[in-house]
């Protein structure tokens, strides 16, 4: 059996990446979420006999070492991958030197975001590292953004949601300390961008409808993006898609990926 644990398992992606890969009943899949009985969507899935459902918090310490403990019952004591999906935007959609900005909330996402999508990659790491060591495929995959690739945004002169993207940027970097760190392991540790996914019809509450207002600011940011892949569609990926291509490029990377941010098409074609 192959193990997979899959972090931020309740929705969207990670959702999508336990039902992929449950199709293959040689794969023992494990979905950590904050909370088991409120992930609805999956427990929709949870009674397959090769998913199991681990509580855990990626920015708790304690949490995640506990979590580890329960994983470690289920597969024997090892671990083959880990794709750490959970994270997320900490606060509001904001650029660094707007005026109307309040500097407290400011700061404030800034720090939420560094812990959400940062410093989690740490504790996610750490607390599975024992049993990654004992499994066969030793793959960490951290999933990012491209809006955390300066290149991106040297490109598209994209400025918003600037403390989510300092945040992956940090868990890039992260990355690839971790990757020559363990080189010498034989670990591949990869920085995974899913591309621009709709997520919206995962959500609690179902899909919902924006508004005409905010069809104009996505316009308005697809026409910065569009920069950095001239033959984009501007169409947004679905969750399906963007999980089938992800699960590619994870099969598919080798050493001397380790520490590279890449996309969902293997390359840098972020969109």
């Amino acid at each position: 059996m192959t193990s997979y644990l899959v972090t931020g398992a309740s929705r969207g992606i990670g959702l999508e990446f336990i039902r992929q890969l449950s199709q293959d009943p040689n794969n023992t899949v494990i979905a950590l979420v904050r909370n088991a009985a409120k992930s609805v969507y999956l427990q929709e899935i949870s009674d397959l006999p090769n998913v199991h459902v681990v509580e855990g918090d990626v920015t708790s310490v304690e949490k995640m070492q506990k979590a580890a403990e329960s994983v470690a019952t289920i597969t024997g004591g090892s671990l083959d991958y880990v794709i750490q999906n959970a994270g997320g935007i900490y606060g509001s959609d904001t650029s660094l030197a707007d005026p109307s900005n309040d500097l407290s909330n400011l700061v404030d996402d800034l720090k939420g975001d560094f812990e959400v999508n940062a410093v989690s990659g740490v504790i996610t790491t750490n607390a599975f590292l024992p049993l990654l060591r004992k499994g066969k495929a030793k793959k960490i995959i951290l999933i990012s953004s491209a809006i955390g690739d300066i290149q991106f945004t040297r490109t598209t002169g994209f400025a918003g949601i600037a403390s989510y993207g300092a945040g992956k940027a940090a868990l890039n970097f992260i990355a690839q300390k971790y990757a020559v760190e363990l080189a010498s392991e034989g670990f591949v540790v990869l920085p995974l961008s899913p591309g621009f996914v709709d997520t919206s019809s995962t959500k609690e509450g179902g899909q919902t409808q924006p508004s005409e207002e905010d069809i104009k600011k996505m316009q308005a940011v697809f026409d910065q993006w569009v920069k950095s892949q001239p033959d984009w569609d501007r169409k947004p990926l679905t969750v399906q898609d963007s999980v089938t291509k992800q699960l590619k490029v994870i099969a598919a990377v080798g050493p001397e990926d380790s520490g590279k941010l890449i996309s969902q098409n293997g390359n840098t074609a972020w969109l």
